[in-house]
């Protein structure tokens, strides 16, 4: 089990903070991100197009939790998909499938950045984004992928990260064109 620590070595929570000299990651601990690309390099499993995007992913919610254009209600969603993205007992856990275990992370991240883009602007994202395609291009064929990549618990993770409250079901998503044609992803 992978433990967080901080640049001198101290525990920390999992619950990050907005404090500065948190590593280059700008507030994820560099530790934890450096743990996720290991275990991302290494998989050569199914999907490997979208998991070797939870690092991607990773830095963009850290780099957008410290945006100063986010409103509040954005700022949980960013909060909410980072809980989602650290904890070990979600909808799909890498600590009993291994890599394999990003994919509702990456949805949820996906999800975030979408709702953000459509929000504020994709510039916004793009700032943040550090993969070889634009994070509106990635973002919008995870969220297409979705049956594929979580068959039908989309909601359920969703829900798991408190962006969906437990009555309701997202409806079909207007804003995001289905007939997107799923694209080779890659990180960068």
């Amino acid at each position: 089990m992978f433990r967080l620590v901080d640049d001198g070595g101290r525990p920390v929570s999992a619950v990050v903070t907005r404090s500065p000299g948190m590593g280059e990651s700008k507030g994820m601990p560099s530790e934890y991100l450096q743990m996720v690309r290991e275990q991302v390099a290494k998989y050569a499993g199914t999907l490997r197009d979208v998991i070797v995007l939870a690092p991607v992913y990773g830095m963009l919610m850290f780099h957008l939790m410290k945006d100063p254009r986010l409103s509040r209600e954005q700022r949980l969603w960013v909060d909410a998909a980072i809980a989602y993205l650290v904890s070990p007992d979600d909808v799909i856990p890498e600590d009993e499938v291994g890599p394999y275990g990003y994919l509702d992370d990456i949805f949820c991240c996906a999800y975030v950045a979408q709702r953000i883009g459509e929000e504020l602007g994709w510039d916004v994202v793009e700032e943040g984004w550090t993969g070889e395609r634009s994070a509106a291009e990635v973002s919008r064929s995870v969220i297409v992928r979705e049956q594929e990549l979580l068959g039908d618990a989309g909601d359920d993770v969703l829900r798991f990260a408190g962006l969906l409250d437990s009555r309701e079901s997202r409806a079909p998503d207007d804003s995001v064109d289905r007939s997107f044609s799923p694209i080779a992803l890659e990180a960068g």
